[in-house]
């Protein structure tokens, strides 16, 4: 949200725009000082006009004798003229511009009505115009964009200051509706106008005057929510204000006169300002609750309601089971968009809500649809975060996602949080794709400086994770990674470290001395799967045979941690170690070695000792290593001075129940 600078109020009031203030007032708005506004005697009817263009022509030709409420009057039926099939003449650019200049001229002669109704008709008219993409050249919406809005938004801003300046100076005259009306004005406009000479801004006048109220029992719920959204989305706090709007609401004997867009707004609008107060949320939600069902309620608002109350930090499990239990009894879930679905799932995953048919139904319908062209990269990468994070298995949506991700021209939509959250996602859940990981590496290769600290950790220690260790990325990543060297975490320091040590990609340029330090000045927060992951790049640089090492307290913590966690043998290990046994090779079972490492069985064959894997399918991602197994195989045949031999489940698996089988499989693998 840009601030938008505006000469105090009082005294631009003081003189009417004049020349000494031309070079802040696009030209066409400044009418010339022979220009004399006639009496206001005549408004004409213009709701019988049909179009923009008839409208426009009309009002042009009666500017001169038209009242503050015929000006104002006429862009309220700009707005709602905008969705008609409107022509546009090489007359309308110059009409409007002409009507817009007339508009600010005159604008300190407009009552509070006229002020209210003109600034949310134009917020209205430039929200529309602002959401059509590319408007034809010559088209009615370029000509209101150019009208209106201006290059680098100077025209919206210069419009909306002089509304501000003119608005001040009788806010107290203003009635709730008016006042409401006024304030969501300014937030759909997404404007916030900064007075020079106070520092303050509109809003915080705005605020000044709902809170100067007695009550707020004049205010409609719709004005109520209207309010407060417009400070969310013009990100601008004011907790005073939002106190007493909520005190208002809790007090109120019940909610049903708040329509469910109401609902929606008010919560989203305290989330989105981190805005805690939880008997407001908690007489939201019971309301909620009590209601027979959520038929009236928007796709739109179920998901700000969810979004809100999971952002807040607000628990409560009964609301959050009676939005999924009504979305999984729809037919479909056509009316949902990309934002909305993603945003759901999102809310339970963060709220830690279970609801595995609602996951499941979200996920059936996003991979039946034919094209997922309408998820932008957010949408994408918060759908698959919160699968992972809900630990929620759906392989075909992993799979629709990143072919689709893989198959995009470009990525210009996706920064650099959906890319980590997107391979992160995929190497929490498991699953597999080469091509998306090729394809996101390259790209994130090219905006790394713009990744924070721990979307970078993140980012790589998902692609050690997944097995996918291409050491072109890990070596492009070292700027970014020693830039954030005084930023990362306990966490970050870990998995940077575990990451690298995976990848087999040697930095002393990261680590070195720094780096060291780094870690010491964190070694009391480094909790057991941080030091275990240090341990792994201590034999990593044990491995290299770097100078670089921890402290030997440090070490021992480390080591401490990594050989305490206690071994379960599975079946399948059971069962390898007995044929092994009726082969005669006395095999030791969980055999601590010198480097950490606990291995699954340890035999001798002639004379030399054979450290046996027993790999099962979560060693794997698909019939591809995972980091972690990659690295236990690497370093034990490195640093423990035994031959190393695995055992892949399929391969055992495809063996049945064959003894026969199974011995000959082991001594081809053994060399017996």
């Amino acid at each position: 949200m840009k601030v938008y600078m505006a000469t105090n109020p009082k005294n631009a009031l003081q003189s009417q725009l004049g020349s000494q203030k031309a070079h802040n007032t696009p030209r066409y708005l400044s009418l010339s000082h022979n220009t004399r506004i006639g009496r206001r005697s005549y408004d004409p009817d213009m709701r019988v006009c049909q179009s923009i263009e008839e409208l426009t022509q009309m009002a042009y030709r009666h500017i001169r004798t038209m009242s503050p409420r015929g000006i104002s009057a006429y862009w309220t039926l700009v707005s709602k003229l905008f969705n008609q099939r409107n022509r546009s003449s090489n007359q309308l650019q110059m009409q409007m511009k002409q009507i817009l200049a007339y508009t600010l001229k005159d604008i300190t002669s407009f009552g509070y009505r006229e002020l209210a109704q003109t600034s949310i008709s134009l917020a209205k008219i430039i929200d529309m115009v602002s959401k059509r993409k590319r408007p034809q050249y010559g088209s009615t919406e370029q000509i209101i964009q150019d009208v209106l809005i201006g290059n680098e938004s100077k025209i919206k801003q210069f419009i909306f200051s002089e509304i501000a300046k003119a608005s001040t100076t009788i806010l107290h005259e203003f009635e709730p509706r008016h006042l409401s009306n006024l304030i969501y004005s300014y937030g759909l406009a997404q404007l916030v106008i900064k007075f020079e000479d106070d520092g303050g801004t509109f809003f915080d006048i705005l605020a000044k005057q709902v809170t100067s109220f007695d009550n707020l029992n004049e205010f409609l719920p719709q004005q109520l929510s209207n309010t407060v959204w417009a400070y969310a989305t013009a990100e601008e706090q004011h907790p005073q204000l939002f106190e007493k709007v909520a005190d208002h609401i809790v007090g109120r004997n019940n909610l049903y006169n708040f329509k469910p867009q109401e609902l929606s707004n008010t919560v989203w609008a305290y989330a989105t300002l981190d805005e805690q107060h939880s008997k407001l949320f908690e007489k939201v939600g019971d309301h909620i609750i009590s209601l027979d069902n959520l038929n009236d309620f928007w796709p739109q608002a179920l998901s700000n309601i969810l979004w809100a109350y999971a952002t807040n930090g607000q628990d409560n499990e009964h609301l959050f089971k009676k939005i999924a239990d009504h979305i999984i009894t729809l037919e479909s879930l056509h009316d949902f968009w990309p934002q909305a679905l993603s945003n759901i799932v999102l809310a339970y995953a963060t709220a830690g809500e279970p609801h595995p048919q609602l996951f499941k139904n979200v996920a059936d319908h996003i991979v039946t649809l034919p094209s997922l062209r309408m998820f932008n990269g957010q949408d994408c990468s918060n759908t698959l975060w919160a699968f992972a994070t809900a630990k929620e298995s759906h392989p075909m949506l992993f799979k629709k996602v990143a072919d689709h991700v893989a198959k995009l021209d470009n990525l210009s939509h996706f920064d650099p949080q959906a890319f980590s959250n997107i391979v992160w996602s995929f190497a929490i859940s498991e699953e597999s794709h080469p091509q998306l990981f090729n394809k996101l590496a390259d790209e994130a290769i090219k905006k790394q400086h713009d990744f924070a600290s721990q979307g970078v950790a993140n980012f790589l220690w998902a692609y050690a994770s997944n097995g996918q260790v291409g050491k072109h990325l890990f070596s492009s990543f070292v700027p970014s990674v020693k830039a954030n060297i005084d930023k990362y975490n306990m966490q970050n320091l870990a998995i940077i470290t575990w990451a690298y040590s995976v990848a087999n990609v040697n930095v002393p340029s990261v680590f070195n001395n720094e780096f060291i330090n780094a870690c010491l000045e964190k070694k009391d927060e480094f909790e057991s799967e941080d030091l275990r992951q240090l341990h792994q790049w201590q034999l990593w640089q044990d491995e290299i045979k770097s100078d670089i090492s921890l402290p030997q307290s440090l070490q021992m913590r480390c080591y401490e941690a990594f050989t305490s966690q206690d071994p379960r043998p599975s079946k399948f290990q059971d069962d390898v170690v007995s044929n092994l046994s009726s082969m005669g090779l006395q095999p030791q079972e969980e055999v601590l070695l010198k480097s950490g490492y606990q291995i699954d069985a340890v035999v001798e064959v002639d004379g030399k000792q054979i450290a046996v894997e027993v790999d099962g399918p979560s060693h794997f991602i698909g019939k591809e290593l995972t980091g972690s197994t990659i690295l236990k195989h690497r370093q034990v045949a490195a640093l423990d001075g035994m031959q190393f031999v695995s055992v892949p489940y399929w391969e055992w698996n495809n063996l049945k129940k064959d003894s026969k089988k199974k011995k000959q499989y082991l001594s081809s693998l053994l060399g017996v």
